[in-house]
């Protein structure tokens, strides 16, 4: 098994490309979208409270596999490098993070990895108010909900998470959605495109 977790993107590179100072606050709810009933958004961004994104876990990523669903713009686009870092470290416990985040670059729909479809049909079953707002998404909405987290991303950036989206590709090891991959692939190369005619711009 010896080199089968080789690192592709270095943290020199993440820090270089990601530059950031940390975000005042984590929750989706103070960037002036949607504020949840529940606050629930606000539960979960709490567990990166006062962390770099260096000093993230995998253990934590396992657990909280959703959580960059919860957190506001420019937090997302802080502990963006730790995803990218921890997935080249931990493949098994970071599994569920990335098709979640893979699904997001793609511009899907809501989406279940397949192994927690049991889990989704007993959460909504004894979580209907989660079932009334599941289906009341309008996809419309959730397109532009990730694009005000996608826009915040430089040319630099898209670069590594292309090379990121393509190391993914050809690992083996994970058993992610080809299709929804190869859109998440397109939309990455679309954006870095995207920000080159903004710099030159300038």
């Amino acid at each position: 098994m010896e080199g089968i977790n080789k690192i592709v993107i270095s943290d020199a590179e993440l820090l270089q490309a990601f530059q950031r100072e940390y975000p005042k606050d984590l929750a989706r709810t103070t960037e002036g979208e949607s504020p949840s009933e529940y606050d629930f958004d606000r539960i979960q961004a709490e567990k990166l409270v006062g962390k770099r994104w260096e000093d993230v876990r995998p253990d934590l990523l396992q657990e909280f596999f959703d959580i960059a669903s919860w957190l506001n713009p420019r937090a997302f686009h802080y502990f963006f490098p730790a995803f990218i870092k921890l997935s080249q470290v931990d493949v098994e416990k970071t599994s569920l993070l990335v098709d979640s985040l893979i699904s997001m670059l793609a511009d899907g729909g809501v989406h279940w990895p397949e192994s927690l479809k049991d889990a989704e049909v007993k959460l909504l079953r004894e979580n209907p108010e989660i079932s009334e707002a599941v289906e009341s998404i309008n996809e419309k909405d959730l397109s532009a909900w990730r694009q005000e987290r996608w826009k915040l991303f430089t040319e630099q950036q898209w670069a590594l998470v292309r090379k990121w989206l393509n190391w993914i590709n050809k690992d083996e090891r994970r058993e992610v959605d080809r299709d929804v991959l190869r859109r998440a692939m397109k939309n990455a190369e679309k954006r870095q495109a995207q920000q080159a005619v903004v710099r030159h711009k300038r």
